[in-house]
């Protein structure tokens, strides 16, 4: 980084710029994630609706890992903005030098995670192959949660599946009505029904009436 080289006094301004160009670039990255583990998370439920287990887990799979992706991000992100303030209010060359030194660790390792060759890894992975390629969801079970998953991520997913097929439920649940709000329902349809042959008894001896009272 120029902002490092030898130079008596620290670029501190140019420090300052490359730090806020490399925070955009994660910003987005964190919105692009985020976006795609809410897609997941949706992805999931419709396949727990849909009573298939394994598709839910495959989605739910690819979630926590796109979860991991992000706390690194997140924490690549607040580094980078602690050593912004950090520059931003000291003006004791030596003390922004320090800084600067702590932010280009923290900027190079970003740079790694945001080269092309990283990006069109992420593409990949992100890029759904549940949509793309038309085999059985046991190997795509296999594929995205296979062996290469940790016991504790296993259990993370065992965890939400259930906490999602406990949401499923209880949705449901709130839709359909109970048997008792079943009758309660049936019974007012009956009686409006008897409240309007009722009506229609009345308007035909009120016609009848007229037409008798006419022919008198």
């Amino acid at each position: 980084m120029d902002f490092l080289s030898g130079k008596k006094e620290v670029d501190a301004e140019r420090g300052i710029l490359e730090i806020k160009s490399t925070m955009n670039a994660i910003t987005l990255r964190i919105r692009q994630l985020e976006t795609r583990i809410s897609q997941k998370h949706s992805a999931a439920k419709k396949a727990v609706k849909q009573g298939n287990k394994t598709l839910a887990k495959s989605h739910l799979g690819v979630a926590v890992d796109l979860e991991k992706r992000l706390g690194r991000y997140q924490q690549q992100f607040q580094t980078l903005q602690s050593a912004l303030m950090s520059i931003e209010e000291s003006s004791d060359q030596t003390d922004i030098l320090k800084t600067l030194r702590i932010a280009n660790r923290a900027l190079n390792q970003a740079r790694e995670n945001l080269s092309p060759a990283e990006i069109q890894e992420e593409m990949d992975k992100l890029s759904d192959s549940l949509e793309r390629i038309s085999i059985s969801s046991e190997l795509l079970s296999e594929n995205l949660v296979g062996t290469g998953t940790s016991i504790s991520e296993k259990e993370e997913i065992e965890k939400r599946l259930s906490e999602m097929e406990a949401e499923v439920l209880m949705e449901k649940k709130s839709t359909v009505p109970s048997v008792g709000e079943q009758h309660i329902a049936a019974r007012r349809k009956k009686d409006a029904a008897s409240d309007r042959v009722e009506e229609l008894l009345l308007e035909l001896e009120e016609e009848a009436r007229m037409e008798k009272e006419r022919s008198s």
